[in-house]
């Protein structure tokens, strides 16, 4: 199903900034949340100012998702601080005026906790990235993949939140790569506000081992709109083999990189770079911490410190082979779909009871190959035989079959066969949804429908044929636990994720 598909879709608003003084991080992230969410049904829709939808297109944002809107408004105590409450009340409503979703995803410092309670409170549910926690977030969903997600029990008491490398948000691999083999790469974001890679190509030019001939040629990442490009541009010019990667790009294969702990931190690690970080803003020490603890970056405070780490690992194979794998362990690239996931299971869905008019359709679900690969019983079913086991249960008061609906449209069943104070519960997804979150969120809801419908009920199990991952990592999601047989939760429990 598309994103331009009606039925079940939910639909994804998402507020950001980009500039040539803040940098393209957040848009770069949110661009790849975004192209997540629709690869499994969502409808998405950007509302930013135009030079933030000029970053959006350059990552392969359809113009059609784009609203272009007023720029988010300033903070009270720098570009990226918080701004006024009156001015994020007002920025809440226009924004709604202009994408209203299900979801509104935000990704900007400067709209906190009171822009988030004031499009919750027009009934629209709000993810927002953080990567600061130090202040409190009045959102459902919290994102941060440089913390835990016990470090907001107390800025965002009421949120789930996603928070560890995995939910790391990279950008397309499959851009033009910035570095090849052999080569250096400096990458300090877009904007680079603060110079570091003027000052980092001037120090390297004292250092024999980057300045003597033959020494690995020199990639830079900078934005076009830097404020540093001419500088840069200067003293690459004379450096033999060193080039500017302009546009979007990969990080590509250089023997290391010396950069910034920002979005592209993220993409070098996924790509298996050896890293050495300068932490360039406050806002990216969690995030250098969180890949120095992984094993999989050097961090360093100076770009003196820099440069010398980079003249140890040069000389260092085995050294860059360990930062290499650690780096790919941490970042598998697969934080965005994580994210989209989360978000689709959030959206929730509803159970009714089955009935004879549903025959046809639990049929063909049932009869499904993915879904017969992964049954105890892989043969196929006769709809005459389905319809005198379908009659017989509904009969049953010690089985209860469910059909869940997003949308007033069917998209999976669950059954609870109860026996004693357990019940063992089976589950079928559409296979058009499968991979977006909507196989947990079925089981978070049959749990919340046995405890209103079967108070007798204290444990749920669910038994998964061995090789059926996605089943498991469903039941695992939805706060099962696995045990000798089979995957167990106690009724009344709280879910993870």
């Amino acid at each position: 199903m598309s994103a331009g598909d009606g039925g079940p879709a939910i639909d994804v608003a998402i507020r950001v900034a980009a500039s040539g003084s803040i940098g393209a991080g957040h848009a770069a992230r949110t661009a790849a949340v975004a192209h997540a969410l629709a690869a499994i049904g969502t409808r998405v829709r950007f509302a930013c100012d135009a030079a933030t939808a000029r970053v959006l297109a350059e990552r392969a944002v359809p113009t059609g998702w784009i609203t272009t809107t007023d720029p988010i408004p300033a903070g009270t105590a720098g570009d990226e601080s918080e701004a006024s409450p009156a001015a994020q009340v007002v920025d809440a409503a226009s924004t709604l005026d202009a994408v209203r979703g299900d979801w509104m995803l935000v990704d900007s410092y400067r709209l906190g906790a009171t822009w988030h309670r004031a499009v919750r409170a027009s009934g629209v549910r709000v993810a927002a990235f953080d990567d600061l926690c130090d202040r409190p977030i009045g959102a459902d969903l919290v994102i941060n993949a440089a913390r835990a997600a016990a470090d907001y029990a107390r800025l965002a008491p009421e949120a789930m939140v996603l928070g560890g490398l995995e939910y790391a948000v990279i950008g397309d691999p499959a851009r033009p790569a910035a570095a090849g083999l052999g080569s250096i790469l400096l990458s300090f974001g877009a904007a680079d506000a603060a110079g570091l890679t003027a000052a980092t190509l001037r120090e390297l030019a004292t250092r024999r081992g980057f300045a003597e001939a033959g020494s690995p040629p020199i990639a830079v990442q900078l934005g076009t709109s830097a404020p540093g490009r001419t500088e840069v541009e200067r003293l690459l010019a004379g450096t033999r083999g060193s080039r500017m990667a302009d546009g979007p790009t990969s990080p590509g294969t250089p023997l290391l990189s010396i950069g910034a702990a920002g979005v592209g931190l993220l993409e070098r690690l996924q790509a298996g770079v050896p890293c050495v970080v300068v932490v360039a803003a406050q806002n990216q020490s969690g995030l250098a911490r969180a890949a120095a603890a992984a094993g999989a970056a050097i961090v360093v405070d100076s770009v003196q410190g820099a440069c010398d780490a980079a003249e140890r690992l040069l000389a260092d194979d085995a050294g860059r082979a360990r930062l290499a794998a650690a780096a790919r362990a941490a970042v598998d690239g697969r934080g965005a779909a994580r994210i989209a996931r989360a978000i689709g299971r959030l959206a929730g869905v509803a159970l009714r009871r089955a009935t004879m008019d549903d025959a046809a359709l639990l049929h063909a679900w049932r009869n499904d190959p993915s879904v017969r690969a992964v049954s105890h019983n892989p043969g196929e079913i006769a709809f005459a035989d389905h319809c005198r086991w379908l009659e017989a249960s509904l009969a049953r008061t010690d089985r209860h079959v469910l059909v869940a609906e997003r949308r007033g449209a069917p998209v999976g069943t669950l059954r609870f066969d109860v026996a004693g104070g357990r019940a063992t519960v089976s589950i079928a997804v559409d296979p058009r949804f499968r991979g977006s979150g909507i196989g947990p969120a079925i089981l978070d809801a049959g749990h919340a429908w046995i405890a209103a419908n079967a108070p007798s009920v204290a444990a749920l199990r669910a038994e998964i044929r061995p090789g059926n991952e996605a089943s498991a990592r469903a039941f695992l999601a939805a706060g099962y636990l696995p045990g000798n047989d089979a995957y167990e939760r106690p009724v009344g429990r709280g879910s993870s994720t």
